[in-house]
């Protein structure tokens, strides 16, 4: 323990003889090294969603605009990367590498600079800074998957602490800068539009005449009301059609009739959780269960997206909100709020809601976690501190730790080249595994129905090897495949994933006999 203390008691000197601008470079530093090591442990693996930005920026990079829009019209991403790639001479996996760890090292500078303009200190924000890459999901699950989510994060945090200057300086350059912000975070992730509201929390302040508040609120939102004002001229003159207006369609389309459908969809659900599951004596309360789960859920995937020290720390250390400049605790409560309103607006949309689409609230929840437990690293007895920092780090090592876990798709793809000398046609069931062994991309076609559907027309007979995935759950699809493959193929192979809950079926085509 000697060691630690000494460690320590070494770091608190240094930093303690760093200027502050040093101490944030500092931190933005050692988040692009951390943000680097997750990427070097992924060992090339890639997310699902990633193959789709990849070849629509494959498409752009070789000029086909239009293929590319029709395949994806939410194009910043995957231009960022053609530019990339154009520009440098990687390949578009190495861009996007590259990409994600500049994206994640802007986000940790805006998340500095937000402790620091909400009243932290610089102990405030280095508490913010390990608390952000000790997190088990925002860095040690979704940093790795290449996705346009780091950019969202990114923007998002510096729009609110442009917003956040906005309301302490009232500062007009402040308010455009959140505006454009929120533009740019849009251009990432198109729900980023209802952040728009956040200027609303000016009206909050009650120090300011409500005249000054309403001109300030206006000026804070002045580039989207007039770019809606001219959308909608437009369109209803008949110089742009709808149909030109690409993801933003979904949002009219949400509010004309998707949103009312979504509500018949669930007071659907509603009544048969009455009629089935609570009976005849409660099925009046079908539509309070189906509510209150959808609420719950939310509720529990929020409170979980920065991990449970987080959470602790600001259930323990709920006295240090007072700590935070008081305008900052109007935003973040709004912020709160609308990240809420949202996350249960998706599940009522998609019947679904990832983890990944509540970590704007995350943020936030990182934001005042770090005031906490500073509060609480001041009240703890020495033991309570070293536990603390030592949980805290050990988190952090193990999202840096290389677990070699088992890519399925790579294992199958170098399975191959050890038998298939002669290059003899492979059918790729996954798309990963295709984009692996450089082949076509196929649009995300699920493994099943691409196999079905070679087995109806014929053609899975083209193919000298297969590979065909099973899911944990597929058993059926699995003695389907086996039985109708037996005729002409043979099994040669069985590799299996993370705890034999996956696995991929190695066939290889029998050999015809020659009549002599």
């Amino acid at each position: 323990m000697s060691v630690i203390n000494s460690l320590i008691v070494k770091a608190k000197r240094y930093i303690a003889t760093l200027q502050p601008q040093q101490c944030i470079a500092l931190l933005v530093a050692l988040s692009t090294l951390v943000a680097w090591r997750i990427t070097y442990v992924q060992h090339g693996w890639v997310n699902d969603d990633s193959l789709l930005y990849f070849e629509v920026a494959r498409l752009l990079a070789d000029g086909q605009w239009q293929a590319a829009y029709k395949l994806f019209p939410w194009l910043l991403y995957p231009a960022m990367l053609a530019l990339g790639h154009i520009g440098s001479g990687l390949d578009i996996h190495t861009t996007a590498q590259v990409i994600n760890i500049v994206l994640f090292s802007l986000f940790s500078w805006g998340f500095a600079l937000l402790i620091l303009q909400a009243g932290g200190t610089l102990r405030t924000m280095w508490w913010g800074g390990l608390l952000l890459l000790s997190t088990q999901y925002i860095v040690g699950d979704i940093l790795g998957m290449l996705l346009r989510d780091e950019g969202f994060w990114a923007c998002l945090t510096w729009a609110l602490l442009f917003m956040l200057r906005y309301m302490q300086r009232g500062k007009l350059p402040d308010a455009y800068y959140f505006q454009m912000a929120i533009i740019v975070a849009m251009l990432f992730r198109l729900e980023a539009i209802v952040y728009f509201i956040l200027p609303l929390s000016i009206l909050v302040h009650q120090a300011q005449p409500l005249r000054q508040r309403l001109r300030k609120s206006v000026h804070a939102i002045s580039i989207p009301l007039c770019g809606g004002l001219l959308i909608g001229a437009a369109v209803t003159i008949g110089i742009v059609e709808v149909a030109h207006l690409g993801r933003l369609q979904e949002i009219i389309y949400l509010l004309k009739q998707g949103f009312i459908e979504r509500l018949q969809f669930i007071e659907n659900k509603a009544d048969l959780i009455g009629n089935q599951a609570l009976g005849h004596h409660l099925a009046n309360y079908g539509n309070f269960a189906m509510w209150s789960l959808l609420v719950l859920i939310t509720l529990n995937k929020t409170l979980k997206v920065a991990g449970w020290p987080v959470l602790l720390g600001l259930i323990a250390g709920k006295k240090a909100w007072g700590h935070i400049h008081h305008q900052a605790r109007q935003l973040f409560s709004l912020q709160l709020i609308v990240g809420f309103a949202t996350s249960l607006l998706i599940i009522i949309n998609a019947f679904v809601l990832s983890s990944r689409y509540v970590i704007a609230s995350g943020i936030v929840m990182l934001v005042v976690s770090a005031f906490c437990v500073e509060y609480l690293y001041k009240k703890a007895t020495i033991w309570g501190k070293r536990s603390l920092l030592l949980v805290l780090i050990g988190i952090l090592f193990a999202n840096l730790y290389d677990f070699g876990k088992i890519d399925l798709d790579r294992l199958a793809v170098e399975y191959f080249k050890t038998i298939n000398t002669r290059q003899q046609p492979v059918l790729y069931d996954t798309e990963n595994a295709r984009f692996y062994a450089h082949q076509p991309f196929l649009d995300r076609i699920p493994s099943s129905e691409f196999v079905e559907s070679l087995l109806e027309n014929g053609k899975i007979s083209d193919y000298d090897y297969l590979m065909i995935s099973i899911a944990d759950d597929h058993e059926d699809y699995e003695q389907s495949v086996k039985r109708r493959l037996s005729t002409n193929f043979e099994h040669i192979q069985t590799l299996y994933g993370w705890k034999k809950k996956t696995k991929v079926l190695i066939y290889r085509k029998r050999m015809t006999k020659i009549a002599g």
